[in-house]
């Protein structure tokens, strides 16, 4: 009799692991007492195809690895190296990890444009993938004569997606964003840095908080559905957004606007963006803003949001209008539980005020407001903090201990 073979047998049906070259096998049961298995595998980019000489597009070989185990749950190693790509899309599937060596670099240049896809098959906010991470992820464009390049997060109906560590740098596309969340929830981008903005248009943000629809999303994926639901549950958390400096020091690229969302899709029939968390980052010097209804943070029709102890400096920057901008576009809704705490603004001195909140409905369109214990450090005293098309001096409303050059408000 194999004892050794009735002992590997055992083990694997106790622990659900066995060693299979570079997989193991997952068993897991599901409803009903049916076992099921499913590969954890571990790859190479390099050994698997990917070539790091900067000389190369690897959209093929990268594509290849992600369709040869998409049955599997994936970790896909990146050695050291400068990994060019052309323009293309480039579609993930779920339970996929991207763990980054130190010194390599997603790359694309001259102009060209990638767009890594979160397919959603079906509707709802289950109809797309899920489980996807990136961990020390690099990603590096350029702005040449040829134009913007840029890698997008284009990410649709997609469930639990973190970025750590990861680094977007002069990568933002011209007409959109780096990290595109449409209809998606549960998604962490913490202790990671974006640097650098040239977009064509000017409102942009680098991290959009948006709806799934196919006029909001950067890469339309053939076949995916589509169903206006908004996005929830996002974390951005210890992050920098960060401008780019000639060697003489001036501003050659400014900071990316952080994070927000400028529009709402079926006047909110599906719900609305909520629950997203803006705490802990530094913004320095970003795009400046000077129009009326513009924001570098700006959000509209949303609920349980909070920015928080974030640090907004100006050095160099152009100053803007309004730094937060908060906007209820919908007739007959009230955004509640909006929370601007304890941020510190250093010389940002916009022309108008800090935050605005605006409402078509001047009725009573906003309530559980916290605005407090901000600190303002500026030399220009007489520009206001908090102002409102409506009457702020609600009881819902908390507008206090908002320190501007010494003095509190």
């Amino acid at each position: 009799m194999n004892f050794r073979g009735e002992s590997s047998l055992f083990i694997t049906l106790l622990f659900g692991v066995t060693v299979l070259g570079v997989s193991d096998t997952l068993v897991k049961p599901l409803s009903g007492g049916t076992v099921v298995a499913q590969a954890s595998t571990t790859v190479n980019a390099q050994s698997q195809g990917l070539n790091g000489n900067f000389k190369t597009a690897n959209n093929n070989a990268l594509q290849s690895i992600l369709d040869k185990w998409n049955g599997d749950s994936l970790t896909i190693k990146v050695p050291k190296g400068i990994y060019l790509f052309d323009s293309g899309a480039i579609r993930l599937h779920s339970n996929v990890t991207f763990e980054f060596d130190k010194g390599a670099v997603f790359r694309v240049t001259s102009g060209d444009m990638v767009s890594f896809v979160y397919p959603s098959p079906n509707a709802g906010y289950n109809g797309g993938i899920s489980n996807v991470k990136w961990k020390g992820a690099t990603f590096q464009g350029d702005n040449t004569a040829k134009g913007q390049s840029s890698f997008t997060q284009s990410i649709n109906h997609a469930t639990n997606v973190t970025f750590s560590g990861c680094t977007f740098y002069d990568a933002e596309a011209p007409y959109g964003h780096d990290l595109d969340i449409d209809g998606s929830h549960d998604i962490q981008v913490t202790n990671s840095t974006f640097v650098g903005f040239n977009g064509i248009q000017d409102f942009k943000e680098a991290i959009q908080i948006d709806y799934s629809d196919p006029i909001a999303m950067s890469y339309r994926n053939p076949g995916d559905k589509y169903d206006d639901l908004p996005t929830y549950n996002v974390t951005v958390n210890k992050n920098r957004f960060l401008p780019i400096y000639s060697v003489s020091g001036q501003i050659s690229s400014y900071a990316p606007n952080p994070i927000g969302e400028h529009a709402v899709y079926d006047n909110g029939k599906a719900g609305i963006i909520h629950d997203i968390h803006f705490t802990n980052n530094t913004v320095v010097d970003p795009k400046p803003l000077t129009e009326n209804g513009a924001g570098n943070i700006r959000f509209i029709d949303v609920y349980n949001l909070w920015v928080t102890n974030n640090k907004f400096i100006n050095r160099r920057g152009v100053v803007s209008g309004n730094y937060i901008y908060l906007n209820n576009v919908l007739p007959n809704y009230r955004m509640a539980n909006l929370n601007i705490e304890n941020n510190i603004f250093k010389n940002v001195n916009p022309t108008t005020q800090y935050v605005f909140l605006n409402s078509v409905d001047l009725s009573d369109p906003m309530t559980d407001i916290n605005i407090t214990g901000n600190k303002i450090i500026t030399r220009k005293r007489r520009i206001p903090f908090v102002k409102g098309n409506f009457a702020l001096n609600q009881d819902t409303i908390k507008i206090d201990k908002n320190y501007i050059g010494g003095r509190h408000r």
